[in-house]
């Protein structure tokens, strides 16, 4: 009998040492688990963040092309009488001119909702000025905006990233008297041509060209002035290069300015 009661006595020590093993074995994949979550849902965190501000950037460019495109459409008024479009299609074929003259090759999505459906913003006659998103989502790019676009710093929403008829984008780096800090040579480029009362599409095209090529000498200007003259030198070719293919192309979709920061 003591020898049974001794065998008996081993094995359930035995089973005891198993569920105690057991145990820490199950509390360890507990942790593990957790610890795997958390890690998960940081990457995932972070690759949200990642996916939006790539649709900032798609989002400053889309609004910046309908931003030019309207402020073309202006500029391009016949008869002298200046007029903003009364809706988007009419970027995309300006019927006030028998020949076919275009200011977008799209109506762009909006790359945060995907949707073709933008806010428009208008004018006291009712025609529209510039468009916004129509996401109520909080932007994660806050400040450090590119020129033209300083307006948007601090925006809580997207719908709050107005991209509109720009006033003074197109003005003249000439002018009368000297300004207080000369224009380097690198970046002047002559003044728009003058249009003649009756200007043809090569002429209203040319004078298009040529305005937008002042603008951005001017923001080029800017940036070797706060940068240096090797990135003012890199968004200069850009500018010279969107000149060649705008005065070129029929109805070409003209590459971004390349502006770099440090």
């Amino acid at each position: 009998m003591d020898k049974r009661n001794i065998f008996m006595r081993s094995i359930k020590q035995q089973s005891v040492l198993v569920r105690s093993h057991s145990g820490f074995t199950y509390v360890g994949l507990l942790i593990l688990v957790a610890i795997m979550g958390v890690t998960l849902a940081g990457i995932g965190t972070v690759w949200r963040t990642a996916q939006q501000r790539v649709k900032e950037q798609q989002l400053l460019f889309i609004g910046n092309q309908f931003s030019m495109a309207i402020t073309a459409y202006y500029l391009n008024s016949p008869g002298g009488a200046l007029q903003f479009p009364k809706k988007l299609e009419d970027l995309l074929l300006d019927k006030r001119y028998p020949n076919t003259t275009r200011y977008l090759r799209k109506i762009f999505a909006d790359p945060v909702t995907g949707s073709t459906k933008w806010g428009l913003i208008k004018g006291a006659d009712g025609n529209i000025v510039g468009v916004h998103s129509m996401s109520e989502l909080a932007p994660v790019k806050l400040d450090n905006f590119g020129t033209g676009n300083e307006s948007l710093a601090g925006k809580m929403h997207y719908s709050e990233w107005q991209f509109t008829y720009r006033s003074n984008a197109y003005t003249a780096l000439a002018a009368t008297a000297a300004p207080a800090n000369p224009v380097p040579a690198a970046y002047r480029v002559p003044p728009p041509d003058p249009l003649p009362a009756e200007p043809t599409a090569d002429q209203r095209k040319l004078r298009l060209c040529q305005t937008m090529r002042v603008t951005d000498a001017s923001t080029c200007a800017q940036l070797a002035t706060k940068f240096d003259n090797v990135v003012g030198a890199a968004c200069m070719a850009s500018a010279n290069e969107r000149f060649t293919i705008c005065t070129r192309s029929e109805n070409a979709m003209l590459p971004p300015l390349i502006v770099q920061y440090k």
